[in-house]
């Protein structure tokens, strides 16, 4: 008795099953996968934040006068388009945190109360 026979049969059924497999595991990740993340179209002017390109006027607010910015954190906030007191007093919890995980501050805006401050800082601008 010759056992050949069997061998090319059985080697395409599992050639077969193995392309099947293939075919079903590509199918189900395309329709069940992650999908990748929608690359955002806006920079600087995420109006979301209220970020701006330029200040407003041509000229940005002293945003030193808030309590623990400084010179260096000051360009950085520019660099992100942040110019002025109001951009900062509007922030709501969900754009200070969209802030701080852009910046990397780990809950510095809330610790140095920067919205109360900005707020307090426009209305001294006011009088």
């Amino acid at each position: 008795m010759n056992p050949t026979p069997h061998i090319i049969p059985s080697a395409l059924l599992l050639l077969a099953a193995f392309v099947i497999g293939c075919l079903i595991g590509y199918a189900a990740k395309r329709l069940f996968g992650p999908r990748p993340a929608p690359v955002s179209t806006t920079s600087r002017g995420d109006q979301a934040l209220g970020l701006l390109d330029a200040p407003l006027g041509g000229t940005p607010d002293d945003l030193k006068k808030i309590k623990g910015i400084g010179p260096k954190l000051e360009s950085t906030l520019h660099e992100n388009g942040v110019f002025h007191f109001h951009q900062i007093a509007a922030w709501n919890a969900r754009e200070i945190a969209a802030m701080n995980d852009r910046l990397s501050f780990r809950g510095r805006i809330e610790r140095e109360k920067w919205v109360s401050q900005a707020q307090a800082l426009m209305k001294d601008a006011e009088r």
